[in-house]
């Protein structure tokens, strides 16, 4: 509270102070009121500073400061009325005479007579102002007073100007003058004269809350520049009355305090001091089980131990609290090899950072003595220092919790008797929530830790609430507990105070009320995480916490791009200038660092960087001519609240700020001063488009917002009916103080919203999403508004007056251009797109006096003509500017385009430039002979057509960034040292080269060239061997290079060029097509139909092309559409030391029968494993042969997963014989100096015989072989059991290799259709099966074999499935001759499609009374004719049932498959999904007595719900269609809308 009011008294102070306000309160006679004013706020600074001083118990009364700080806002609303004034006189251009005698019109009736208003005539007429009652005219001249007495004071005041009015009520309204008039303090109220006429002038503002308008008569005399008017008087009051008020609630604080008199004292001996228990770590030094951390662990354990640096290393460990620093920390810190090789120290640091005492503690560890006596750090220091000397041993000190009080000087000395050590290794760990903390003191990378994995921190979750990891009780506590566990967004702190509630009653009630009661949340919960989220609050400056806590009012997960947040802040006055000069904008964007380097904000991208990427490169393949201009202006950072932090956020906020939805419609307390309203849950739209009314919503919003006096934030937030926005306008009618309006809305209501409701005072901030095609003309009355945002994708039509926003810094918007006069907008900073015109209000000489401007840009330049009038913007007098953009839309005079260009020479600050369709042949002089703009980063040059000779770059010594694009001429081109280099489109370049090769090459990052077609020579890529001789790497800081459609360019160079080349695509050019996404992605190759061949020349992919070494990071490979690539070297492979995933695609030479044998040999040969860690290889539409591929297995001992396809040179697999395998595979490739075994092995068999090597037999989990076929399975009595790890086999449209597998009956030669598979396969697919029979079988019988999917088997009649015992999902597509299935009994989830034979079977067998299915859980079909009687009573488990894609024309179930559906009594879940034909649902549906879900899926001839209902038991209603539902059933279905029964209409719920 103390710091609110602090800040309050301080915002009042600082606004009084500016200038133009001051000087115009004088002359509005308001000097003695505002002074008072000032006094008092400046005396309660006095007191807050007493009250801090004081103990708690001789507090105040918390009502007491409440009052006070509202007290304060009242203030700081009148002041800025004051301002509100002022502005609004300035823009309309009236001084103080023309408002103190007669309104507008008056004076300029008076004026064009020839007489002034203010003074009387000489002949002693009727004076024309009352302020002349007060004093008696003693001299004239020329017949017009110079000299006149005060009847009170008896002073005479004299004045030779026409400004007597002011002086004379100036005088009157002084100190000196005002104690002369005996009974009142202030002059008499000329409110009361009976006289109506003899009141004071209107001081032209606007209405203020809770104040009587004026009277209709005087209304009707005003303009409409003054339709908001009030007296000086009441001014005078409202402020006398609020500094009367503040002094009261003064005086009940100071008699608290007992400060009366002298006593009082701001520097008390009371104060509270700061003991070393006020911040406490969050984790206690017991060593528990710690969850999800292995990975942070290993990796910060490998640092610490791994290199033994000289002096110190520094580790910080940050993050927010709760997150399990401190316990990640106590893991490492146990670990046996930690303590094996270090001496190891802990420190728990806290707040209380006392070096005295850590050193102390750091001496107990190293040293037998104790040192309690000595209490010298100097002393502490030597002695510690001496043992470190003499340390044989390296250490590990761990300073745990650390705060952001550890200055640079601190820490130094605090850590110079530690590099006495002459022991190398030395580490010192911190944890700390602070990032600031971790990159100022650390030397390592900081490891950043965040939320734990789901899986992981349900365990951890378990733990805590059952007290075992392992629980799998009590399934409904379960269910609550995901819940539960989900809300607490994977923060260990959480889970084991949550953990700690839940574990006091493991019942259903209580885990519920703790669910539903948010129970974690609390701030007085012994260890929780709101308690330890609020000590890092706590820590923050108070206008950090405002900031922090005021995004509280946005929905979770709301994203804020950096620039939107600032200026949100700074429409609430949170931001304040420091004495350093900085701007607002700059000051807010240092607020927000703070709190993203404490944890209280996170940085997310706006786009994945990988979709940009992505979106770039489908742009060239689709030759795009839009470029982007991503790598030019850079990729905005959005921010976001975690949702621990969201949550903490409401808890601090809730005196201020209130949030109102449909899902938490909250107390609104009444001190409230930002409120958002939520509606998108509540609104949704139906099938027509069109959105119902929601009473109970707008009842919420009537009940819950009574008091708006306070709001000065309003935001509303989705869509919403035109009878809400009434009860929205009509409860807010009395919100006055509004300083951010944000809201989504149509044209007509926001129109109606700014002209009946929103006081123009005080609105810094406007927002609207859709305000429609014309803006209100309310809105030239905004003379505070800073920001006014309309969406960048509208063109508004621009109201008149719009320029009269004096104050505005920030608009987003288009068709700027159409405000007229907007060089009265002097406040602004961006200007985006000034379009000049011919006519006076849009001449380029509007800008002359924006020179506040960081930005502008400036287009139709072709209406410009001279150097003069190109001057007339003084463009150079801007000297904040930063980003200029001259552009020309079309210009037929070079000279002309020259002469303006000159006329238009910026400052030499400006730091990025762009000219756009410039037309002269060479440079600006400012950019040529006698560069002037030395400080330029960034230059764009684009579409400049008769552009030849480019500036002299190697003069811009700080140029970073440079984007040549359409240059047509230009056929020579030379650059500095750069950062970003993009040509795009230069159809004459042939040439680049650098001013310093080694400079280039060092500081490039972004490479982009693109249809350059004649570029033939740039230096930067000369040849290999050439550039090497001169420099040790080639482009070591490249993180970006595109180079797209250069036929003539030649890349000599192995790629990537470094291991810091995450974006990588080349297409189009003399070498090889090639694509990377990241750094841990690769594509080599492109379709065909979005490459011109390239690709085909390419016949090696070796270390001359592909530079292996840099992408040791790599773990996703894929070669596609090479078709002439026929090798690539087995030791390139070796050095994808990271590689788990290689793909070959549509390479049909790569590793095929034409290679010659020398270079199978000479991998046979190699002494190495090629691929140590691949897990997963997938080839297909590929001419590898068998002896390839055979070798490519051998190489990859750790496979898990091999996916073939369409090879069709392999057409025999074989498992390797015993006799061909060794233990040693090294030892293997080594043998025989005569010859070598394996490859005589391969050059014996057949080209197309595929071995697999024994070795995989035990790791290969998945395989899949497709589209060949004539592949075949060379015979072996074991089939495919010896893949004892096998866990999924599918076998599709290779009929050859699965009559190979199935055995051949030995008496009459026919196949009996037993196929013998691993014992471990869990999961087989089979399709396209010539055989009439199958018959899986298992060695041993034993069998893990759970879902069994076989489709498109046109000849199978008989699948047996007796050994199959173990399983649970079968799923049967388009077998039509099936009629015998047996030994299905196990099965809980079946599937049947596209089988018509099969339910005439199901049904036989029923009818005789075997047990078909009796554990069936899900039934899946398109046939509804296997609901039969028979076969429906034996499903007595069935709880799911969905009737799909069924290819009957019936328009409804028969009456037998009605009356077998209604047999079905489990039954819990229905679906009818895609059934085109169906019209009716059936008839007594009703009649499931325990179905809780229907769904009705694209079925479009579905018209209504059953004429007798639905079951009781309904919980869910959900239909959806193509197009919409109809009207009819969706009505039907809304209304049966209530608490239980939850209906989805087109995939939202309307309850």
């Amino acid at each position: 509270m103390e710091s609110a009011i602090e800040w309050l008294a301080d915002t009042i102070l600082a606004t009084l102070q500016i200038g133009k306000l001051g000087a115009w309160i004088r002359r509005a006679g308001l000097a003695d009121d505002t002074e008072k004013l000032r006094r008092e706020v400046e005396r309660v600074e006095l007191l807050v500073r007493a009250v801090r001083s004081r103990a708690a118990g001789n507090a105040p009364p918390a009502r007491s400061l409440a009052r006070l700080r509202e007290l304060l806002y009242e203030a700081d609303d009148v002041v800025d009325d004051l301002d509100y004034c002022r502005l609004q006189q300035q823009v309309q251009g009236v001084t103080w005479d023309d408002t103190e005698g007669m309104h507008e019109e008056a004076r300029v009736a008076q004026r064009s007579r020839g007489g002034d208003a203010d003074i009387p005539s000489s002949s002693g007429g009727k004076k024309q102002s009352k302020a002349w009652d007060d004093f008696d005219i003693i001299e004239e001249d020329t017949g017009k007073p110079v000299k006149a007495k005060c009847k009170h004071c008896q002073q005479v005041v004299e004045c030779r100007t026409n400004k007597w009015t002011s002086v004379l009520h100036n005088h009157v309204m002084s100190e000196g003058c005002k104690k002369k008039l005996g009974a009142t303090d202030q002059p008499p109220n000329p409110s009361s004269s009976s006289d109506p006429t003899e009141n004071d002038g209107p001081i032209v503002t606007c209405d203020s809350f809770g104040r009587k308008r004026r009277r209709d008569e005087d209304s009707a005399q005003l303009t409409p520049t003054s339709i908001h008017s009030w007296h000086k008087a009441e001014f005078s009051n409202r402020i006398q009355e609020i500094t009367r008020q503040i002094q009261d609630v003064q005086e009940d604080v100071r008699d608290t305090l007992k400060l009366r008199g002298s006593s009082f004292d701001t520097s008390s001996s009371h104060c509270r001091s700061t003991s070393k228990d006020d911040v406490c770590p969050t984790s206690s030094f017991n060593q528990q089980k710690i969850y999800g951390r292995d990975s942070e662990k290993n990796t910060i354990i490998k640092m610490i131990t791994a290199e033994k640096h000289e002096g110190v290393s520094v580790l910080p460990i940050v993050g927010i609290g709760g997150i399990g620093k401190t316990a990640l920390t106590q893991l490492i810190y146990n670990d046996p090899l930690v303590k094996e090789q270090f001496e190891r120290i802990w420190l728990s640091v806290s707040n209380n950072l006392d070096e005295v005492r850590l050193t102390r503690e750091i001496l107990d560890f190293v040293s037998q003595e104790r040192h309690e006596g000595i209490s010298s750090f100097a002393k502490l220091q030597e002695i510690l220092k001496i043992h470190m000397e003499f340390q044989s041993k390296r250490f590990l000190l761990i300073l745990d919790d650390v705060w952001d009080n550890l200055d640079a000087s601190l820490w130094n000395t605090l850590l110079s008797p530690m590099m006495s050590s002459h022991v190398k290794g030395n580490v010192i760990v911190v944890t700390t929530r602070n990032f600031y903390v971790a990159k100022r003191i650390g030397t390592l990378e900081p490891i950043s830790l965040g939320a734990l994995a789901n899986d992981d921190f349900w365990l951890l979750f378990k733990s805590c609430a059952f007290g075992d990891e392992n629980y799998e009780g009590h399934q409904s506590l379960s269910i609550i507990g995901h819940q539960i566990a989900e809300k607490l967004m994977g923060n260990p702190l959480a889970a084991g105070s949550t953990g700690k509630l839940l574990r006091k009653q493991l019942t259903i009630d209580h885990w519920s009320n703790i669910l539903n009661n948010e129970r974690w949340k609390s701030l007085h919960l012994s260890r929780g995480i709101m308690p330890a989220l609020k000590l890092s609050y706590d820590q923050l400056p108070y206008y950090l916490q405002q900031c922090f806590s005021y995004i509280s009012i946005f929905p979770y997960n709301h994203q804020f791009l950096g620039d939107e947040l600032v200026r949100i802040w700074i429409s609430q006055g949170f931001v304040k200038c420091n004495d350093s000069g900085e701007k607002l904008e700059e000051t807010g964007q240092c607020y927000l660092t703070d709190l993203v380097n404490l944890g209280f904000f996170q940085q997310v991208e706006s786009k994945d960087r990988r979709a940009l990427f992505q979106a770039e490169i489908f742009s060239m393949k689709s030759n795009n001519p839009v470029a982007t201009e991503e790598s030019f202006t850079g990729n905005q950072t959005c921010y976001a609240m975690c949702h621990l932090m969201h949550d903490f956020a409401r808890i601090v906020s809730r005196s201020e700020c209130a949030v109102i939805d449909d899902l938490q419609c909250n107390e609104m307390l009444p001190t409230v001063q930002h409120l958002s309203v939520v509606t998108d849950y509540a609104y949704c739209k139906d099938q027509n488009g069109s959105i119902p009314r929601n009473y109970k919503f707008e009842e919420n919003l009537r009940n819950t917002v009574t008091s708006v006096r306070r709001l000065r934030t309003l935001v509303l937030i989705g869509q919403y009916d035109s009878f809400f926005f009434q009860s929205f306008q009509d409860i807010l009618r009395k919100a006055h103080n509004l300083r951010l309006l944000q809201m989504s809305a149509t044209s007509s209501d926001f129109n109606s919203f700014m002209c009946t409701l929103v006081n123009p005072v005080h609105l810094r901030y406007l927002k609207v999403l859709k305000p429609g095609m014309a803006l209100p003309q309310v809105l030239s009355k905004l003379f505070h508004l800073q920001v006014l945002d309309i969406g960048s994708s509208t063109y508004p039509t621009i109201s008149n007056g719009i320029n009269n926003l004096v104050s505005l810094r920030h608009i987003v918007a288009q068709g700027l251009s159409s405000i007229a006069g907007i060089g009265n907008m002097t406040s602004l900073l961006e200007l985006h797109d000034f379009r000049v015109q011919n006519s006076g209000s849009f001449e380029i000489t509007q800008l002359q006096s924006m020179n506040k401007l960081l930005q502008l840009g400036i287009s139709q330049l072709e209406n410009v003509t001279t150097t003069d009038e190109a001057a007339g913007a003084k463009v150079r007098d801007k000297i904040h500017l930063e980003k200029l953009c001259l552009s020309w839309k079309y210009t037929y005079h070079s000279d002309i385009a020259r002469k303006v260009l000159d006329g238009l020479e910026p400052h030499q600050g400006l730091k990025h430039l762009r000219i756009f369709g410039y037309n002269g042949a060479t440079s600006p002089t400012w950019l040529a002979t006698n560069i002037s703009v030395t400080s330029l980063q960034t230059l764009h040059l684009e579409d400049c057509g008769e552009w030849q000779i480019l500036p002299s770059l190697e003069m811009l010594p700080f140029l970073t960034k440079l984007k040549l694009c359409k240059m047509q001429k230009v056929t020579e081109a030379t650059f500095p040292s750069l950062e970003e280099l993009i040509l795009i489109e230069m159809p004459k370049l042939e040439k680049c080269s650098c001013t310093s090769m080694s400079d280039l090459n060092s500081s490039l990052r972004v490479l982009h060239i693109k249809m350059c077609r004649a570029l033939k020579v740039f230096d930067l890529f000369e040849n290999c061997n050439n550039f090497e001789s001169k420099m040790n790497s080639w482009l070591p800081g490249l993180r970006k290079l595109i180079i797209y459609d250069c036929p003539h360019l030649q890349v000599m160079h192995p790629l990537p060029p470094s291991t810091n080349c995450f974006e990588l695509f080349i297409s189009r050019v003399s070498t090889f097509p090639m694509e990377r996404s990241s750094r841990e992605t690769l594509e080599i190759g492109a379709p065909f139909a979005f490459h011109n061949v390239p690709s085909s020349e390419m016949r090696a992919l070796d270390d001359r092309r592909l530079a292996f070494h840099n992408l040791r990071d790599l773990k996703y490979l894929c070669i596609g559409y090479c078709r002439n690539l026929m090798s690539i070297p087995f030791k390139g492979f070796s050095q994808l030391v990271s590689l788990k995933r290689l793909q070959i695609i549509d390479c049909g030479k790569l590793f095929s029968s034409d290679i010659p044998e020398h270079t199978y040999e000479d991998m046979v040969a190699a002494n190495f494993i090629a691929l140590p860690y691949l897990e997963h290889l997938d080839i297909n539409f590929c001419g590898i042969a068998g002896k390839w591929l055979s070798l490519m297995l051998r190489h990859a001992p750790a496979l898990m997963i091999l996916k073939l396809g369409a090879c069709p040179q392999i057409t025999q697999l074989s498992i390797e014989e015993e006799v061909s395998s060794q233990s040693n595979l090294i030892s293997t490739l080594q043998a025989s100096s005569s010859g070598y075994p394996d490859y005589a092995l391969a050059s014996s068999a057949p080209e197309g015989l595929l071995r697999i090597p024994l070795t995989l037999l035990s790791t290969l989990k998945e395989m899949d072989i497709a589209l060949s076929p004539c592949l075949t399975f060379k015979r072996s009595m074991g089939g495919l059991s010896g893949f004892t790890s096998l866990e999924k086999l599918t076998i599709w449209d290779c009929p050859e290799l699965l009559s190979s597998l199935v055995h051949i009956d030995g008496t009459d030669g026919q196949m009996n259709g037993r196929c013998l598979l691993p014992q471990s396969l869990g999961h087989l697919v089979i399709g396209n099966y010539s055989g009439v029979m199958l018959q899986p079988c298992f060695p041993g019988n034993l069998t893990c074999l759970k879902k069994f999917k076989i489709w498109d088997n046109k000849s199978l009649e008989s699948l047996q499935l007796h050994l199959c015992t173990a399983l649970e999902e079968l799923n049967i597509l388009g077998c039509p001759l099936l009629t015998a299935l047996e030994g299905f009994q196990s099965v809980r989830h079946l599937s049947v499609f596209s089988s018509h034979s099969l339910p005439p079977y199901l049904e036989h067998f029923s009818r005789q009374g075997y047990a078909l299915c009796p554990q069936l859980e899900k039934l899946v079909t398109d046939d509804p004719c296997i609901l039969t009687t028979p076969f429906c009573k034996q499903l007595t488990s069935l709880q799911r049932l969905e009737l799909r894609t069924c290819e009957s024309k019936a328009i409804r179930l028969t009456d037998e498959q009605e009356r077998a559906l209604l047999l079905v009594t489990s039954l819990q879940e229905l679906q009818f999904w895609k059934c085109s034909y169906l019209m009716d649902l059936p008839g007594e549906l009703h009649s499931l007595p325990f179905l809780k879900k229907l769904e009705i899926r694209n079925c479009q001839r579905i018209l209504w719900l059953p004429e007798k209902g639905l079951p009781p038991s309904l919980e869910e209603l959900d239909i959806s269609c193509y197009g919409g539902c109809s009207k009819m059933l969706a009505a039907q279905s809304r209304a049966l809308a209530t608490s239980k029964l939850k209906v989805k209409i087109d995939g939202k719920y309307v309850n």
